[in-house]
């Protein structure tokens, strides 16, 4: 009989966890419920008059016939946010299979997707236990549970720092940096996981989501980098099937609609990952890079105002008080939509305009 995991000690892992909305939502696994699904109910209508029933008459159900329900609608919970349903779904169908890799998988992912510390330790132990390593969604899912663990670490060791959270340890900054330590440690064992997974099916945009978040935890900034670029060749290739899949004269409606959201979908995740390549070039200190790279920003997303200002900060940095002065009028042309112009970001900005303008007026007198 399947039992629940015990809640461990929320001491194991400090701190809270928001909710990630990451989540993998394979379209072609629904579709093989749905198939499913499809075959229960010709199963269901070819013996219902021969089989066992119920009190109130309906046919009972096969385990077989359980399991198809209980994946379809853990799949659609997830699909949908209620993680905690989804969860109760998994436990459900483990109570008859106890060691069903299909179930532990979706158990562990809803733990993980629920966020708390208990979930966080829970997800782990649950991706441990499943046989299949070789299971590119079991190394990412458990890479993410890994990380999670690290950055409530990683909180629990500010706190201690800045003396927001209490301790039992006699020397503040000595605990602080063993919790660091410890943090870093699983952010280390979340990348192996995340390069495993990318390992086995290359160019899942979750792994190297993954590599691109850890990579930069532990300041590898470099390699932050080169996996964001790698990142975004997947998303171009999805966006390039996407835009194939819209030329076709015979789409129906309900498919024109969902492929004009993955198609937005990719390009507001390609603008979210060149912004992280550009605060990161930032912190390098090469700012011509990061420029271009804001340049491509705003190819995809032209009025996106923070693009318009952090590109004319860098623009100054680098002496182009011209251009940096055109880049910060942009960005209070586009804020002056949605603000007033007693808006403090709006005020900065005319205060930036200022600056350019003497900036500019010195350097003409040079």
């Amino acid at each position: 009989m399947f039992t629940r995991l015990s809640t461990p000690s929320l001491t194991r892992f400090p701190g809270s966890l928001t909710r990630s909305p990451g989540a993998a939502r394979g379209a072609s696994t629904f579709i093989a419920a749905l198939a499913l699904l499809a075959l229960l109910g010709t199963s269901l209508a070819s013996c219902s008059s021969t089989r066992e029933r119920e009190d109130d008459g309906r046919p009972k159900l096969t385990e077989k016939e359980k399991l198809g329900l209980y994946f379809e609608n853990a799949m659609r919970y997830i699909n949908m946010g209620e993680n905690a349903r989804a969860e109760d779904q998994a436990f459900r169908a483990l109570e008859i299979e106890p060691k069903n890799e299909r179930f532990l998988l979706i158990y562990g992912q809803s733990k993980l997707l629920q966020g708390t510390s208990a979930d966080i330790q829970a997800a782990i132990e649950i991706f441990e236990s499943i046989p299949a390593k070789d299971d590119y969604r079991v190394q990412m899912f458990w890479g993410a549970a890994v990380e999670r663990a690290g950055v409530l670490y990683d909180e629990a060791a500010s706190g201690v720092r800045d003396g927001s959270r209490p301790t039992d340890a006699p020397d503040r900054a000595q605990r602080a940096a063993e919790l660091e330590s410890e943090a870093r440690r699983q952010w280390r064992e979340a990348k192996e996981h995340f390069l495993l997974s990318r390992e086995i099916y290359p160019g899942e945009p979750q792994s190297l989501g993954g590599l691109v978040r850890t990579t930069a935890l532990l300041g590898e900034m470099d390699e932050s980098i080169a996996f964001s670029r790698e990142l975004i060749d997947s998303i171009r290739s999805s966006q390039r099937l996407v835009m194939i899949q819209l030329e076709d004269d015979g789409l129906s409606a309900e498919d024109e609609t969902r492929l004009l959201d993955n198609r937005r979908s990719n390009r507001e995740f390609e603008v979210k990952t060149r912004l992280h390549i550009a605060f990161l070039l930032e912190e390098l200190g090469r700012y011509n890079e990061a420029v271009t790279e804001f340049d491509e920003i705003l190819i995809l997303q032209p009025d996106l105002p923070e693009a318009h200002s952090l590109k004319a900060q860098l623009l100054f940095d680098l002496g182009e008080f011209v251009k940096a002065r055109t880049s910060i009028e942009r960005f209070i042309e586009l804020r002056a939509r949605t603000a007033s112009f007693e808006d403090p970001d709006i005020r900065k900005a005319y205060d930036f305009v200022e600056r350019c303008d003497r900036a500019i007026a010195t350097s003409n007198q040079g």
